[in-house]
């Protein structure tokens, strides 16, 4: 899932939390003392390992860096952010933006070490404010054997094989989406229909809903789950946080009721163990042969729907993005389109072999990935003393795999600020291993990039059948991410042309 990893906000947090209650003597002591501990604790540490950590600058205890680096974000300078103190500290250095010493790995050897060696050297880390949101039993959080058994049945549900069942449903999805919110509309904003396009989809094919009225209920009070797991951890009346938490509990009533229902029709026989993503779940069994708790169902519900949402419009929003300020590129992609839509018969539906069909379209895909990647990259904690590059990285110590040190950089990619998709020719055979990662690599390879490939073609395919052409309002505006993912500022408005 690291393609979709949400950035830490732990240190950024208690930045905000200091600046709304200052006025507090009881926090400002209680602050001291961590601030004390934390030093003392580093002081241990530098002292332990002598001159064999990393270089780098970890800024204030606890909120570090993480001050910088969301501006950075919000700004889309994070590639400075990174080069600066690559520049001045090297390949290897140290940092702080989760709210722990993190060193950064930068180039295909770091994200090699990182990727390949879950549960050897490190493990997945998330920050515990947000597994509450997310769900602590989710593949997010799991690793060893437990990690092995929730992603054997997600990809039971989530792998090309499903995928070829149950695309006619993704595809009727997006063509009812279309009709009804983009045809016969001069301009539409495209960040917002496609944030409900992506959010019906998934509701659609991973338990079955496509009543209007929940499906609404459901995504409202996942924006708010959003929302909340962006903002400061305070488990306070009125704060988001707390918003974002009795939003989480009100999903998973809704879920609770699903759940009760579709058990009672498997047990009539009236469903079967394919028909969703959440008739897999209840009728996957481990080795032993033991089921999902309802708790690891509820959990992995909200990771999917979470892993499979933000980044999507991400990708998808940005590709059109990419395709508008490329019209040479966007013109063969839709004599791509064109060419597969000329090979159907009278009310033929699209089907698998036309997805593999689409190669252009998924090279042009890859590319915008490449220039503005879904996820900044991924954080590990280190389970064991690692020795890297004659440093040493502590125990316990965050690590971090990054994208820009790859994707942008000339030694990797040539001509690298140019939108290129024939890079991605030959199956992607001409790039080098761990220079592009945008669905990450290893045990934690994102378990969904299928659905989300097959997603985002599926839309170019029937926006290209419906529209000959579109325009960008401002073929200007700014990507930034606030704090995840990257999109348009302004959500992207486009002026749409029919087709005759």
């Amino acid at each position: 899932m690291d393609a979709f990893n949400f950035p830490s906000s732990t240190a950024s947090d208690i930045a905000h939390f200091i600046q709304l209650y200052s006025s507090s003597t009881i926090l400002s002591i209680l602050l001291s003392a961590i601030v004390l501990i934390t030093v003392l604790s580093l002081h241990r540490t530098q002292n332990h390992y002598s001159l064999k950590l990393p270089p780098g600058n970890l800024g204030f205890p606890l909120i570090g860096e993480t001050r910088q680096f969301l501006k950075a974000l919000r700004s889309d300078t994070t590639q400075q952010f990174f080069d600066e103190r690559v520049k001045k500290f090297g390949a290897v250095f140290k940092t702080n933006i989760t709210g722990h010493p993190t060193v950064v790995l930068w180039g295909p050897a770091g994200n090699r070490l990182i990727l390949s060696n879950e549960g050897k050297l490190v493990q997945n880390s998330w920050p515990e404010s947000f597994m509450r949101l997310l769900g602590k039993e989710s593949i997010g959080s799991k690793s060893g054997e437990e990690h092995r058994n929730i992603r054997s049945a997600l990809v039971r549900f989530l792998g090309p094989q499903a995928l070829q069942r149950y695309m006619p449903q993704m595809d009727l999805e997006i063509q009812r989406h279309i009709n009804e919110k983009w045809l016969g509309e001069t301009q539409v904003k495209m960040v917002p229909l496609v944030r409900e396009l992506v959010f019906a989809i998934g509701t659609a094919l991973f338990f079955g809903l496509r009543e209007e009225k929940v499906r609404r209920q459901i995504y409202h009070l996942f924006e708010t789950v959003v929302l909340g797991a962006m903002s400061v951890p305070l488990d306070l009346p009125g704060t988001r946080y707390r918003r974002a938490c009795e939003a989480r509990a009100e999903i998973d009533e809704i879920l609770y009721s699903l759940i009760e229902k579709r058990r009672a029709k498997l047990s009539s026989e009236m469903a079967s163990s394919d028909d969703d993503l959440l008739t897999t779940l209840l009728t996957f069994r481990d080795e032993r042969g033991n089921p999902f708790t309802e708790e690891e169902i509820l959990d992995n519900f909200n990771g999917m729907l979470h892993a499979s949402y933000e980044s999507t419009v991400s990708t998808l929003t940005l590709f059109f993005k990419a395709l508008s300020s490329n019209p040479e590129c966007y013109e063969k992609v839709v004599q791509e389109q064109m060419g597969i839509l000329s090979n159907k018969k009278d009310g033929e539906e699209i089907g698998w072999k036309d997805i593999k069909e689409m190669k252009y379209t998924w090279q042009a895909i890859q590319e915008s990935m490449r220039m503005v990647p879904p996820g900044f990259g991924g954080f590990r904690k280190a389970i064991t003393d690692i020795h890297y590059e004659g440093y040493i990285i502590p125990k316990g110590w965050k690590l971090l795999w990054t994208s820009y040190s790859t994707n942008l950089k000339e030694e990797y990619f040539s001509e690298p600020e140019k939108f290129m998709p024939s890079r991605f020719d030959n199956e992607g055979r001409n790039v080098a291993p761990y220079t592009f990662l945008p669905f990450a690599a290893g045990l934690r390879t994102c378990p969904g990039w299928e659905f989300s490939k097959t997603e985002i073609l599926l839309f170019t395919h029937h926006f290209v059948k419906t529209f000959s052409r579109y325009t960008a309002i401002d073929p200007n505006e700014k990507v930034s991410a606030d704090p995840f993912p990257p999109l348009p500022r302004n959500g992207f408005p486009v002026k749409l042309f029919p087709r005759s």
